[in-house]
């Protein structure tokens, strides 16, 4: 595929994407064929064959031989991909979603810090401390993508600092989703980020002493601030059990 063609794919299936999680493309809906599809466009059935290939591959489209494709259901869709978690944000995101990516959060990353507390090297611990000194740039400046990118890297050393594998894998997968709750739970004012990073560095010491309880505390503690002022008044109870 030349970049020309590529180009005009990449367009068409973010424009397909757009109108399916709208909502323009209903659930079931067959979406019109290539040569329709082509027409709209203004662009070859190449371009649009390689757009639906895109949406089928993330789950939003169901693709069969001889038959329309069809738009599929939203629990169908890969959440963790960067492009679908992308489009979700170009459209507005809604509070449901962005609760259930904290909650997500909030079941697996405080166990992640305590096997941090128990595995961390030397080496780990400078990358966690690097991430948190970004963050602080981040809010001396008022720089929100600079503290958005120390704490996606907190998070990913904290996360490599486990040394498995398999969490790794899960890590990598959810890297994006992390990306965007930290939009969304960001304050506007980064002045008053400074309870989030005193958080961040209790953490840190936790996994440098070697605590892996306090470890999994702390990161439940920063998760719950951060739900609280953004998502939650109070957990539902229906979650209570789970924290």
């Amino acid at each position: 595929m030349n970049k020309l063609t590529s180009s005009v794919s990449e367009s068409i299936t973010r424009d397909l994407a757009l109108r399916i999680i709208r909502g323009e493309l209903g659930v079931g809906m067959p979406i019109p064929g290539e040569n329709e599809l082509a027409q709209q466009y203004d662009a070859s059935r190449t371009s649009v064959r390689n757009a639906l290939q895109v949406l089928g591959a993330k789950g939003m489209l169901l693709i069969q031989a001889k038959r329309r494709s069809t738009v599929t259901p939203r629990e169908q869709w890969s959440f963790l991909d960067a492009e679908v978690l992308s489009w979700l944000e170009d459209v507005g995101i809604e509070s449901e979603l962005v609760e259930q990516l904290m909650l997500t959060r909030l079941i697996f990353e405080p166990d992640v810090a305590a096997m941090a507390a128990l595995n961390a090297s030397g080496h780990d611990l400078a990358a966690i401390e690097g991430a948190l000194e970004t963050m602080q740039s981040g809010q001396k400046n008022n720089s929100a993508a600079q503290f958005e990118s120390g704490d996606l890297a907190f998070h990913t050393a904290v996360l490599r600092a486990c040394h498995n594998p398999f969490l790794a894998s899960v890590g990598n997968a959810l890297s994006a989703a992390m990306l965007l709750s930290f939009k969304q739970t960001l304050e506007d004012d980064l002045q008053l980020t400074q309870e989030a990073v005193l958080q961040h560095r209790d953490l840190l010491e936790a996994i440098r002493l070697k605590q892996p309880d306090a470890a999994r505390q702390c990161m439940r503690n920063l998760l719950l601030s951060a739900a609280h002022k953004h998502i939650w008044r109070e957990i539902p109870e229906k979650y209570q059990h789970f924290f």
